[in-house]
């Protein structure tokens, strides 16, 4: 930023516009009038520049620190991508065996005792080496933990400490008593971590698309993806008001409004055969071994743990970890949460209310859930399934609508474009007023945005957060849910769906809706405390994440 240096030219034609000696009688007493005067004139004139300075360079910070101030302030794309919380750097890659090895690294108690108490913090130290055994020298390395209690059915994941020298914290909040074992996963090397964050980051071509233009009995195929070459003439689909935005390459005869499907596919590995092992699936998520058997909880007060007292408010901050799993029951470590485990209470707490359900297919299984779990609740058939599912209880006014999101779709059937809305579009379209306050909206996206770079789907949840804001401006009793990014198969192709991509979208959606008020139901925690790696998880999890979700809006005793 340049200083704009006033001219001397102006102080010297004011100087010599002030009055002077008029004569012998006015002389002393207009000369100490001047003086005073051109004072002033100079504290003016100071106090204006440094007014005009300061804005001048205050207005990039105030813009970052409002918002964090205010929460309808959002923060641009690489705002968001800059306060992730990156792998630190790292020596290139060498040889495989010098990456991390689960096999070879150990965990230790930190401060070992021969009891522990309820709500006691237990600290291990997972300490990192190479296939050589050698101890790591640097961190970044993707890790999940967690403690559990089979017998008692209960779990919950704990937090990772990064001291980037090759050792890692992991705390747990003790929340029940009894025998409590310690497992620790090394999901990634750090150097595997590297080699994700770097395609991450810059492949828009991991997954591709054909798509197929349809014009009466005529019909014609094309390639579509993100960033397609500029060689040959483009069709683009372009949203200027949001920025979002795909293309394909122009068919040879048939017009760019005609495309009706796309189809997914893989497109082929550039790895080296020695990255390629990194990020095997033999290599993948492995247990890394204890030195120290299981420990001791005891409570003193109680046989049950301690539940919060204060209820759950849409808005209210949700820290990781969040809550536990006891007798297959989930309970928040920061807010109640309600019994929404039975038909009863699920009926009661819906009744007279509409459920949409938008996203991915991991907010799909929730419609399945209910119509499993409601015996009133009936599916209506609607268009294409794959795009829709309504279900209805008309005796309780109780519905439930699922609805796709748009573009990108990683599936290899056949995706068809034409009907599809964007869930801001999705948003703008629910009907507010005459007895339509009643709504809830659970958002889950995510899962078909890990293999492209983040800025698609970071632009997709500002684009959401808009739309959530002008749904909020017309009914402010509506209620909206974000659901969090859960873990998936191990056994999916590892540069197309890794877990990383999740992890680091979740924080991603953490910051983006940040300050809102929406509730937070956060399926990364159940799994990784349940251990369960499937994109669809089972109904103990299913069922926990909608009692989470109802618990935020539905009165219980």
């Amino acid at each position: 930023m340049e200083f704009i240096k006033p001219k001397e030219s102006v102080g010297e034609s004011t100087t010599r516009d002030l009055p002077s000696a008029v004569g012998p009688h006015f002389g002393r007493s207009t000369s100490k009038y001047s003086r005073q005067k051109l004072i002033f004139i100079l504290l003016c004139v100071m106090s204006f520049l440094f007014i005009y300075f300061s804005k001048l360079f205050q207005t990039k910070e105030t813009s970052i620190w409002e918002q964090f101030k205010n929460p309808h302030k959002e923060m641009t794309v690489d705002e968001v991508i800059f306060s992730l919380s990156w792998a630190p750097s790292i020596p290139n890659f060498t040889s495989f065996k010098n990456s991390s090895s689960a096999q070879h690294s150990v965990v230790r108690l930190e401060q070992p005792r021969a009891q522990y108490c309820v709500r006691d913090t237990l600290n291990i130290l997972v300490e990192m080496r190479n296939y050589t055994g050698h101890p790591k020298a640097y961190g970044g390395d993707f890790i999940v933990a967690r403690i559990h209690s089979p017998k008692l059915q209960a779990s919950a994941s704990g937090d990772v400490t990064d001291f980037l020298n090759g050792s890692y914290r992991v705390s747990f909040h003790l929340f029940w008593p009894g025998e409590v074992q310690v497992s620790v996963r090394l999901l990634h090397s750090s150097e595997a971590v590297k080699i994700l964050q770097r395609g991450w980051m810059q492949d828009y071509k991991k997954v591709m698309y054909t798509g197929t233009f349809i014009s009466g009995n005529k019909t014609e195929t094309s390639q579509c993806g993100f960033r397609l070459s500029s060689g040959r003439a483009l069709c683009e689909y372009r949203k200027k008001e949001d920025g979002e935005y795909y293309a394909c390459y122009q068919p040879e005869t048939l017009p760019c409004n005609s495309l009706i499907t796309m189809l997914g596919s893989l497109s082929p590995s550039h790895l080296t055969n020695e990255e390629a092992q990194l990020l095997a699936q033999k290599n993948t998520a492995i247990q890394i071994k204890n030195s120290f058997n299981p420990v001791t909880v005891i409570d003193s007060h109680t046989d049950t743990p301690q539940r919060p007292t204060e209820k759950c408010v849409a808005g209210m901050n949700s820290p990781f970890p969040g809550g536990y799993f006891y007798s297959n029951r989930w309970s928040s470590s920061f807010c109640q949460t309600g019994p929404f485990l039975s038909e009863v209470a699920i009926t009661r707490c819906l009744k007279g209310k509409t459920l949409y359900l938008l996203g991915d297919s991991t907010v799909r299984i929730w419609t399945n859930y209910l119509e499993r779990k409601l015996k009133g609740l009936r599916f209506i058939k609607e268009g294409n399934l794959y795009l829709t599912l309504l279900a209805v209880d008309a005796h309780n006014n109780i519905t439930v609508r699922w609805i796709k999101h748009s573009h990108p779709w990683i599936s290899f059937h056949t995706a068809y474009k034409a009907g599809l809305a964007t869930l801001p579009e999705v948003l703008d379209s629910i009907a507010v007023g005459g007895g339509q306050e009643d709504v809830i909206v659970v958002i889950a996206i995510g899962q078909h945005f890990r293999p492209y770079p983040p800025e698609l789907f970071i632009r997709r949840l500002q684009n959401i957060r808009r739309a959530i804001l002008r749904l909020y401006a017309r009914s402010p009793q509506a209620h909206v849910v974000i659901k969090l990014e859960n873990t998936r198969n191990l056994n999916s192709p590892v540069m197309i769906y890794s877990d990383w991509y999740g992890y680091m979208q979740n924080l991603a959606q953490r910051k983006v809706f940040e300050g809102m008020k929406v509730a937070l139901v956060d399926a990364w925690d159940m799994t990784v405390a349940a251990n369960t790696f499937e994109v669809h998880p089972n109904d103990v999890i299913l069922s926990n994440q909608v009692a989470v979700a109802l618990s935020y809006f539905c009165q219980y005793a």
